[in-house]
């Protein structure tokens, strides 16, 4: 974990049994979102929403992707909870027929133990006006996962050795696909943790930045002054980087820039909306990026899903029903056993404990690059490269069904 200055400021957040042990009487108001902050951290949810209705205040958590409801805040409270944390984050309260962006910093004590232990949380605040006042969402972002290791991600061999083998060279074009909350961004820090070493200068351009990695210079997106991803982009290139890192390839602008300066001597990563890793050739080449421009520069394409994992403590080996196998069937899977959990206290009783990245990579070899050069369709890419060794993201997700990773109900709800 990166080290904290001193000078920062931080809101100490307790539960409330530590409050009672230590004597701390605090107004009904600020206990509440309290509560209702610590409980979303400790059932590692990724996020809060806080939605009005005529009748009271909605609270969910979303933990692995899916949203869960949690008791609902009265209507007499749901106001003040939204001023509360309207002032923690910064933001105007007197505002609320305009969205807003905020961020609060969170230290949670931990007892017994040093305070350099003490673990740290970042919130993303986001309003929004509606019919029946503000909705709020809180992105949690905690320090302590901020270098997560590649190897951890639950990528396969072949991806893992297709990476190790990218970020070797000094320059190319990498591309990191997958839909909105496919884990895009958490690739990109892990490889960029790895690549951060001394005698590097790696610079990105995000929006926002998510976490902070000590030695790499980031910076984000601020629309309002007029700092985009394009002109942005374009200042990198004079900061003498050896790698640069781009949130997002939005538009053809952004794509042309990070081709040419793949083509200049850097190492180039990015994210792209696509749902395979063929189809981002199709996608850049949509945008109007010229063919010979993407058969230079792209060096790999890495499209990915996350889904939720069965908890280790309590799952189990079930024998498939007829109509279960059935079901299988639709989807090529020819199965006799699969696995379930039944819920536990270590998984909250969901039955699910984290998730774990699926992809599939495809390497830009010579023959990719004919035919992209001939204006094949991602299927003839594809073909080719299954061909040539690629494992498909429905090939992942069938070998982390049958070694009992994921569920069968998970894997037919992203093959669906």
């Amino acid at each position: 974990m990166s080290k904290v200055s001193e000078t920062s400021f931080f809101y100490t957040l307790k539960n409330k049994q530590d409050k009672i042990l230590e004597g701390i009487e605090e107004d009904p108001l600020i206990s509440l979102v309290d509560d209702v902050l610590y409980n979303a951290i400790e059932s590692r949810a990724s996020d809060i929403h806080f939605e009005p209705t005529d009748e009271c205040m909605r609270v969910r958590y979303r933990i692995d992707g899916i949203l869960y409801e949690q008791d609902s805040i009265s209507f007499s409270q749901r106001f003040l909870v939204i001023s509360r944390l309207k002032i923690l984050s910064s933001l105007d309260i007197s505002q609320n027929r305009l969205p807003q962006d905020g961020k609060l910093s969170l230290c949670l004590p931990l007892n017994d133990k040093e305070i350099e232990s003490d673990e740290f949380i970042d919130l993303r605040v986001a309003t929004f006006p509606s019919i029946y006042g503000e909705k709020m969402v809180i992105r949690i972002l905690n320090r302590s996962e901020n270098f997560i290791e590649l190897n951890n991600l639950g990528f396969n061999n072949y991806v893992l050795e297709g990476v190790a083998n990218l970020i070797q060279r000094p320059h190319g074009f990498f591309l990191v696909c997958g839909p909105t909350g496919s884990g895009k961004t958490t690739t990109l820090y892990a490889i960029l943790s790895k690549l951060n070493i001394r005698h590097r200068n790696i610079v990105t351009m995000e929006d926002p930045v998510e976490y902070n990695i000590e030695g790499i210079t980031q910076s984000q997106v601020n629309k309002k002054a007029g700092f985009s991803f394009e002109n942005g982009m374009r200042a990198i290139l004079r900061q003498d980087p050896d790698v640069v890192m781009i949130g997002e390839v939005r538009d053809k602008p952004t794509a042309q820039i990070s081709i040419e300066a793949a083509l200049t001597g850097h190492l180039v990563l990015s994210t792209l909306h696509t749902n395979s890793a063929s189809g981002a050739i199709t996608r850049l080449v949509d945008m109007g990026v010229e063919r010979f421009l993407i058969n230079a520069a792209l060096s790999v394409v890495l499209a990915q899903r996350l889904v939720r994992k069965l908890c280790d403590k309590c799952k189990y080996e079930i024998l498939l029903s007829e109509d279960e196998k059935k079901q299988a069937a639709k989807y090529g899977l020819n199965l006799e056993k699969t696995f379930k959990a039944k819920g536990c206290q270590d998984c909250l009783s969901l039955g699910y404990k984290g998730r774990v990245a699926v992809g599939e990579l495809l390497l830009i070899d010579d023959e990719i690059r004919k035919l992209l050069m001939s204006g094949a369709s991602c299927e003839e890419i594809e073909s080719i490269a299954i061909k040539n060794g690629m494992i498909t993201l429905q090939k992942d997700l069938i070998s982390k069904l049958k070694k009992g990773i994921i569920s069968l109900e998970e894997i037919m709800s992203i093959l669906a």
